[in-house]
This record gives structure tokens, sequence and C-alpha cells, in this order.
């Protein structure tokens, strides 16, 4: 009887989750999705060249600073769906091969949002410590994105 192979991958795929409970008053997706909240919340975010903004879709070119001697470039798409915002990356920072996005929040409380992150890279550049940076980006990125107070910079 034949053993069933198994595939070895010289990949790595990361899921990060993580949530966070909001006022039921607030509308988590929409300063999620507000590109000028980016901006104004996020330190890391250098410039954002829009290419495409509408009500359904959003796609841009980001810059930001990763900590590197160059900041990174990365192309991003966003598609607003009624359940919530999905994101490719479509050129990723360096190091990555792919990494998508979904923001969203349960139930017509909307009490709790929740961000995911898929990643998938090389071995080689995988490490604990690399994990455990881009968990705590994602987890920054939300409370800032939530949280931030002067969100609504077109008045």
């Amino acid at each position: 009887m034949d053993q069933p192979r198994q595939q070895v991958t010289d990949e790595v795929c990361l899921h990060l989750l993580t949530k966070m409970v909001v006022p039921a008053d607030s509308d988590p997706i929409e300063r999620i999705w507000n590109i000028n909240n980016w901006v104004a919340s996020l330190d890391r975010v250098i410039d954002i060249r829009v290419s495409h903004d509408s009500d359904m879709r959003q796609h841009f070119l980001l810059t930001f600073d990763a900590g590197r001697d160059v900041p990174d470039l990365v192309e991003v798409e966003r598609i607003r769906t009624a359940a919530g915002i999905e994101v490719s990356h479509l050129v990723p920072p360096p190091g990555i091969k792919t990494l998508t996005a979904r923001w969203w929040c349960e139930g017509s409380s909307k009490k709790e949002v929740f961000a995911r992150r898929t990643i998938v890279m090389d071995k080689g550049n995988y490490s604990a410590d690399k994990a455990i940076h881009m968990f705590r980006i994602l987890r920054e990125n939300l409370i800032k994105l939530v949280e931030h107070k002067a969100w609504d910079l077109e008045g």
C-alpha cells in the first residue's frame, strides 16, 4: 500500500487575528475605510497616493516607515462589502510573498471590530520575533485607526 506523500514547502503562512471592543455608537469600519484617517492616525504612514477611491473600492500606493534604511512602498486594493473590508497587497512589503487582510464587525451592535492578516513568506524570512512584531503592528493599527479622535479631516 502506497504511503501518502507529504508536501514539503519552503513557505510559512501566518494568520494573525485580533479584536477590539468599541463603543456601540462608533462606526469602526468607516474609520478604517477612511484614507485620511490612515494618514492622521498612523505615524508609520509617510505618503498615500490614491489612484481610485469610491464607496466600494480603493486602490493606492502606500509609503511607510518599516524601520529599514529606505521606506517600504506597497500597492494596495481594498474592497468594501456589507460584511467589512477586504484588502489585497498587489505589491507586498519586501520579504513578503502575499499579504491579505480583512476588517469586520459581527452582529448588528458592531461593538467588536476584528482584524485578520494573512501573510505568506519564505521560511528563511520567518522568525518568532518577526511574527510577534507583525501581530503588534496589526493590533496597534487597529487601536489607532478606531480610537483616533481627529479622524474627520475633510471639514
